[in-house]
């Protein structure tokens, strides 16, 4: 049983409270909050702008990083100048940064080019020394852990680089060291995902706890890493609480002469956008199909993205100039927006389908919100996807290879199912939601696990 007089949480996060990022752990820390009498959090680095609530038992830290996460200049200044140790990382950089060797990789994917591999070890190894080589940051992280039940890091990359040296340094300060537990998602757990991620013999070598958000990334722990955390379970995420009152389930709505597709992730090259505007692209040149379409009742297809990153203004070039004589197109590229915006969009609007093809993911929380308002589903079958499909049809599961061609005709099939099949769809995807994938029994469940453990 847990000490009560130690009942503490450390929480490490990314960006959190700062920014809209990490909405799963918004929706999760007031759970959290019930079972622990106080939380820590130290985020990874500071986002401008939007602060949000925490709870009144939480408390918020200085940054471990006093710039973003991607300064390069901060890291080459703040990661090489410091007394943090070096030499640890030596066998990572000839061994796997160097030769590739020990990379764990899922069927399919591909080990990144030495360039690559060696350009991810220098960010990985500068961001560690910078938080390392932070004496008074550490002596104060050093404090709060002391005093702490338990550690919880939300990734599995980044700041839990550190859980080797923080356990060094904690042992002669308790008697008994807190436990240091792991959140594991897609990118910061799946090698694929990048070719390569450093440190990741010393992250699960010392982790007590993994709680990966997938069954899928269970497995590829105990298959690939050895040592391997004491104990590893799933925990899966989930997405807010509501009711059936929204534009797919009402039962005055009736199908409208617009399909409309929606999607929400990064704009990076790993979520692969572009490819659905390549998939209508396809279509706008298949006058087999568009005919059909009409036939169905159809005049109008749109296609709606959320989402911010890197590629955005790429991709809206590529919207920008995509014409079809054929048919009439709308394409919407929203950007980043709030996370409470979407949700109204789900609920006010709704959509035929929602479309996620990225090449690697943990198992997405984007699909459980689209499933909450009656959405149906076609993505790519990576990482723990395929758990969100339960024993019905809510979708398509399609392969992570897929083509624009196999995407619009993928698009093509939905559209050819009766109106019937299509509603019992919308149906099925809520009560899978409302079953498997409501955060107030997921994330509730999970507190009270991590807080006995």
């Amino acid at each position: 049983m847990h000490d009560p007089y130690r009942n503490r949480l450390i929480l490490f996060s990314n960006t959190f409270p700062y920014g809209n990022g990490e909405t799963f752990l918004a929706e999760e820390i007031p759970h959290l909050a019930k079972e622990f009498s106080e939380i820590v959090i130290f985020p990874l680095y500071e986002e401008l702008g939007l602060v949000r609530e925490v709870p009144s038992n939480a408390r918020l830290c200085r940054a471990l990083l006093p710039f973003d996460h991607k300064d390069k200049l901060g890291f080459l200044t703040k990661g090489l100048f410091n007394t943090a140790p070096f030499f640890f990382a030596a066998k990572e950089f000839f061994s796997r940064a160097l030769c590739g060797r020990e990379i764990r990789l899922e069927r399919g994917k591909k080990k990144a080019p030495l360039f690559k591999r060696l350009r991810i070890f220098f960010n990985y190894f500068l961001m560690l020394r910078t938080m390392l080589g932070d004496k008074k940051q550490m002596e104060i992280i050093l404090n709060e852990c002391a005093f702490a039940d338990k550690i919880y890091f939300y990734w599995g990359d980044k700041s839990a680089m550190m859980i080797p040296f923080l356990k060094k340094r904690l042992a002669p300060m308790v008697e008994m060291l807190p436990k240091f537990c792991v959140r594991f998602h897609g990118s910061d757990l799946y090698e694929g995902a990048k070719g390569y991620l450093p440190f990741r013999k010393e992250i699960f070598a010392e982790t007590d706890f993994a709680i990966t958000v997938s069954n899928n990334g269970a497995s590829y722990i105990k298959k690939n890493y050895n040592p391997a955390p004491k104990l590893i379970e799933t925990w899966h995420l989930g997405s807010a609480h509501h009711n059936r009152e929204c534009a797919n389930l009402s039962t005055e709505s009736s199908q409208s002469n617009i399909f409309n597709i929606v999607s929400c992730s990064n704009v990076i090259e790993l979520k692969r956008v572009g490819l659905i505007l390549n998939a209508l692209k396809e279509l706008s040149s298949n006058k087999e199909d568009l005919k059909m379409i009409k036939e169905r009742g159809y005049n109008s297809i749109c296609w709606t993205h959320f989402g911010g990153g890197p590629l955005l203004e790429s991709l809206k070039k590529g919207a920008d100039v995509f014409v079809s004589k054929e048919f009439d197109f709308k394409i919407d590229i929203k950007g980043a927006t709030e996370h409470s915006d979407i949700l109204s969009f789900y609920k006010d609007r709704g959509a035929d389908l929602f479309i996620l093809v990225s090449r690697s993911e943990g198992i997405p929380v984007s699909i459980m919100e689209a499933f909450s308002y009656g959405i149906p589903v076609i993505a790519t079958n990576v990482g723990g996807v395929s758990e969100l499909f339960r024993n019905c049809p809510l979708g398509y599961l399609v392969d992570s290879g897929i083509t624009a061609q196999e995407l619009e005709n993928q698009i093509v099939e939905f559209i050819k199912l009766p109106a019937e099949i299509k509603k019992q769809m919308r149906e099925n995807a809520f009560e899978n939601w409302a079953e498997n994938w409501d955060a107030e029994k997921n994330y509730s469940s999970f507190a009270q696990e991590l807080a006995a453990l």
